[in-house]
């Protein structure tokens, strides 16, 4: 499923929306962006890791991810389901207070019926604008955003508990916490008492990934994010994200996006850079 939405932000949009339905839809791996977002489950079920917590959440809830938190969404089986999303960027965000209460925000929530309706509604008006917009458009949607964050944190909202993980959730959970370490699919099998076999058939067919596609994967997203956020060498990063060498790092990372870890860490550099407004 390509997230139209997340690429106009990569491009620089200010803030952006999609609705999109599916069914059998579930993340290769984990991964994270430099922007919020706001997810609301229409109708369906979904699992949400967002960085080793697992959540199951139904219709009728959301989901707040904080930039640069990794997360993963993936679903039982043929079960369909229909999510909205708003993207904003930090800059959209109208006073301190609200930025105040974003930090540390991400999670799953329930929020009561009545305030539930009021976000959904401004959300499903965001992306009506964003698919036509109208004279000042920028300003409607930056207004109807901050309408939704106050009605988000000034009511009562229950933060969700943890879901019950089941043993591919669990396998997820467990390479997400342990990338940085020497992991194999033998080492992975004994950990959750099963056969390499049974471990391979079963995360192929939940993920459709194997596991060490999912490894080096998961290696690589948390090697962008220090790339992109540390001034910290490459040789490290490769070790801190569990690469055994620097040449072994820079083979897979390149396998991954095209190019070596140099390049695009002075391509992400730049384009932070041309995002800059020094007049």
């Amino acid at each position: 499923m390509i997230d139209y939405a997340q690429k106009r932000m990569i491009n620089g949009e200010l803030s952006a929306a999609e609705r999109v339905s599916g069914m059998n839809d579930n993340m290769v791996s984990s991964h994270y962006h430099e922007f919020y977002e706001l997810y609301y489950l229409e109708s369906g079920q979904r699992y949400h890791l967002i960085n080793d917590n697992m959540y199951s959440i139904e219709g009728g809830q959301f989901l707040l991810f904080e930039p640069y938190v990794l997360h993963h969404s993936c679903g039982d089986k043929d079960v369909p389901f229909s999510r909205l999303i708003v993207y904003f960027r930090e800059d959209e965000i109208l006073s301190n207070e609200l930025n105040q209460a974003l930090n540390g925000s991400s999670g799953a929530y329930r929020l009561q019926k009545t305030e539930a309706k009021q976000v959904y509604q401004l959300m499903n008006l965001i992306n009506i604008e964003k698919q036509n917009p109208q004279q000042y458009s920028n300003e409607y949607c930056r207004s109807l955003l901050n309408m939704m964050l106050i009605i988000l944190f000034r009511n009562k909202r229950q933060k969700l508990k943890q879901a019950q993980k089941n043993q591919i959730t669990g396998i997820i959970s467990y390479i997400n916490a342990n990338y940085m370490h020497d992991l194999s699919v033998n080492e992975i099998a004994a950990h959750f008492y099963i056969s390499p076999f049974y471990l391979c058939r079963e995360f192929k067919k939940y993920t459709n990934s194997t596991i060490v596609q999912y490894i080096n994967k998961t290696r690589i997203i948390n090697a962008q994010r220090l790339l992109y956020c540390s001034d910290d060498n490459i040789t490290n990063i490769g070790m801190n994200t569990g690469f055994s060498s620097v040449s072994h790092f820079g083979r897979v990372f390149k396998e991954v996006t095209g190019v070596t870890p140099t390049s695009w860490r002075k391509k992400e550099k730049f384009s932070l850079f041309e995002k800059v407004d020094i007049t």
